[in-house]
């Protein structure tokens, strides 16, 4: 028998868990041990978790069903933050179970970590105030390095929220966001968009449509927006219809967003060649405009990471994975696009707020 033991505190309020023990850990017989683990506490280290336990399902290295139920021992030990090393937060955190399985789908190995590496997730099986965060392996890390810097940005946020439990003696609440997407008729529209007017600045974000081969504009236009949504804080963003039923209330509509966009700066992700490009070819005007495009600003900052707003999501903000929100609607029923529509804007307006601290801190990338 290879029984490879646990590694560190368990009294302690971080506990970092797997699958398996890696196999170059079987030589001093206690989990993450061998270089790679080396790897691994420094990069705790560097983040300043400096205590924490490793602990997995299978520590029996020589018998493959040697597995162990850890829920009880969480429930009994109460560690607030679980860092969840690949697949294992699939085995509590039910988003983390692909919703597409292929034929050699393997529950131990098979997970949506691409997705939520960074979030932050809650189990239904603890019964505790905790979170799960799933993030990658240290094996992964040493196949595709440039993986470590994303990965010290999931340690900083878990490095947060401990901070902040030992402050206040309590876990974080998750952002608290105003997503409104139903209005009782037009003219409140109308209100909400004139009285934000008096913000400087208005993150702004639309969702299109693609016509198929064979429909009247395929071939003139990638595309036309369906819904639009503003939002003047990260805590506050509404969503609504670009096209009305009315052509009357349409042209109503643009009339006044036509006035807002004049009035206020503008930001959004991938904005300049997106987003601008539908607003002018529609006759919108966005010339002279202060544009702040996050996505063009975290290239700037941030060069060597992904730019996509998922991935700045994660290292901004502490909104879970939610890109898969904007999928299963329909024309008929477009709850779940506009609802994704207006928290893109209010996640772009965090960012922006993220990456404004990082130029004050480095005001010569400006």
């Amino acid at each position: 028998m290879t029984y490879i033991h646990n590694k560190g505190n368990p009294a302690s309020e971080v506990w970092v868990v797997t699958t398996r023990p890696l196999p170059s850990d079987s030589e001093r017989k206690y989990i993450y041990s061998s270089g790679l683990g080396f790897v691994f506490d420094k990069m705790m280290k560097e983040v300043g978790l400096d205590d924490y336990l490793v602990t997995c399902v299978f520590p029996d290295l020589a018998n493959a069903n040697a597995a162990r139920n850890l829920e009880p021992v969480f429930n009994q030990y109460q560690p607030k933050i679980i860092l969840a090393v690949d697949a294992y937060a699939s085995q509590i955190c039910s988003e983390m179970i692909p919703k597409k399985k292929g034929k050699n789908y393997d529950p131990l190995t098979d997970s949506e970590i691409s997705k939520y590496c960074g979030s932050l997730l809650t189990s239904p099986v603890l019964k505790y105030p905790h979170y799960v965060m799933p993030i990658i392996s240290p094996s992964d890390i040493a196949k595709q390095y440039k993986l470590r810097d994303q990965v010290l940005l999931d340690l900083c946020k878990a490095k947060a929220e401990l901070d902040y439990i030992k402050t206040n003696g309590s876990l974080q609440e998750l952002p608290k966001r105003i997503l409104r997407t139903e209005w009782p008729d037009f003219d409140d529209l109308l209100d909400h968009i004139d009285n934000m007017q008096s913000e400087e600045y208005i993150s702004n974000d639309i969702e299109t449509i693609y016509p198929k081969a064979g429909e009247p504009m395929y071939g003139k236009t990638p595309g036309l927006p369906v819904v639009a949504a503003l939002a003047t804080s990260p805590y506050y963003a509404i969503s609504f219809d670009f096209f009305r039923e009315s052509d009357c209330e349409t042209k109503e509509l643009w009339k006044h967003l036509d006035t807002l966009f004049r009035n206020t700066k503008a930001i959004g992700q991938n904005f300049i060649s997106f987003d601008q490009f539908y607003y002018e070819y529609l006759g919108f005007t966005y010339e002279g405009q202060q544009i702040e495009d996050t996505l063009i600003r975290h290239h700037v900052l941030w060069p060597e990471l992904p730019h996509k707003l998922q991935f700045m999501c994660r290292q901004y903000t502490r909104e879970p994975y939610y890109k898969d929100e904007g999928q299963g609607w329909s024309v008929k029923n477009m709850t779940n696009l506009k609802r994704y529509n207006a928290l893109d804007a209010a996640v772009t307006y965090e960012v922006f707020l993220g990456q404004e601290e990082e130029f004050k801190e480095r005001p010569h990338l400006r």
